[in-house]
């Protein structure tokens, strides 16, 4: 697989990243896209960097939520919106990653120019305060009594939070029902109503609902001091982990410079302490890469997940 990468090569290359190489832009509102519904991490994320990086650049930032198809509709929007630097858009990995492998799609990774990775943020199973199920460990109990009986809110499918429950599956030999929807906030409520027995979301998209769910464990390497209380999937005896990944990426064909030019405006917000302050309110941990970084590590994961899939896919 191809992915184009920015390489900074002297000095007059850095004369042509300089926003006065680039005078003529921006000329107009930048529309940055989000593959998922509003009210989820993907959004909360999206309008956070919006009016810090409007700041940097000088223009609006105009968030539009192009949900379906587990992100599907909004990354092919990202990868055919004309390369002229006005629109660019939030890339989740994995799915930016899995959904090309696992179906027919109009894009691929060649298709998207990385600009910058912002976070990450580990997938979580929480369920509602009224479940039976005090512990991860009840819910094993319980789904290895009851194949196939519990039910699974996702935010769709090959996301980091699927993947979390196909790869628990395997740890742990039992059998789940996963039900996708079209993002996060969706989940939630869906969870919060009843209407399924556990979610499976980001550990940042639920630690501000824990008035209403109770987290049993996420999937981190490590517990984080923005949850210190909340176990990992690891300490509980099943040697899992799946993160998710925000970064920022426009259209192939944007010129390197104005790429270089974009990337630099990003690392500022993301080293501002409105961001750090930001993401430690949203419980979600700093991850910055810049051009060449994320894309190396897209590339990374990309054969990674190819593998995966050949030998056990995950539908």
């Amino acid at each position: 697989m191809k992915v184009q990468t920015v390489t900074i090569l002297s000095a007059a290359a850095l004369a042509l990243a300089s926003p006065a190489a680039h005078a003529e832009w921006p000329e107009q509102a930048i529309t940055l896209i989000v593959a998922y519904s509003p009210g989820g991490g993907t959004d909360t994320t999206a309008r956070t960097l919006a009016p810090l990086l409007e700041k940097e650049l000088g223009t609006d930032i105009v968030v539009v939520n192009r949900p379906g198809a587990s992100g599907e509709i909004g990354y092919t929007a990202i990868a055919t919106a004309e390369p002229d630097g006005y629109t660019m858009g939030i890339l989740n990995v994995p799915p930016a990653i899995t959904i090309p492998i696992t179906r027919d799609t109009r894009v691929s990774l060649d298709d998207v120019m990385p600009i910058a990775n912002l976070i990450e943020d580990p997938s979580a199973f929480s369920v509602a305060h009224d479940s039976p199920f005090r512990t991860l460990e009840d819910l094993v109990a319980y789904a290895a009594e009851n194949p196939a009986s519990v039910t699974v809110a996702i935010t769709g499918v090959g996301t980091d939070d699927h993947l979390a429950v196909v790869y628990f599956e395997q740890a742990t030999g039992i059998d789940l029902t996963p039900v996708p929807f079209p993002g996060s906030g969706p989940a939630r409520i869906a969870l919060m109503g009843g209407h399924v027995s556990m979610a499976a979301i980001n550990l940042g998209g639920m630690m501000p609902y824990t008035d209403s769910v109770r987290i049993l464990a996420h999937f981190g390497g490590d517990r984080t001091d923005l949850a210190p209380d909340i176990p990992t999937v690891r300490e509980s005896g099943w040697d899992v982990t799946m993160t998710s990944e925000r970064g920022v990426a426009f259209p192939a064909g944007v010129p390197d410079a104005l790429v270089t030019t974009v990337a630099a405006a990003v690392e500022r917000v993301a080293t501002s302490r409105a961001w750090k302050d930001a993401l430690a309110q949203q419980f979600t941990v700093d991850n910055f890469m810049g051009p060449d970084a994320f894309a190396a590590h897209l590339h990374t994961l990309d054969t990674s997940y190819r593998a995966l899939w050949a030998d056990n896919p995950w539908q």
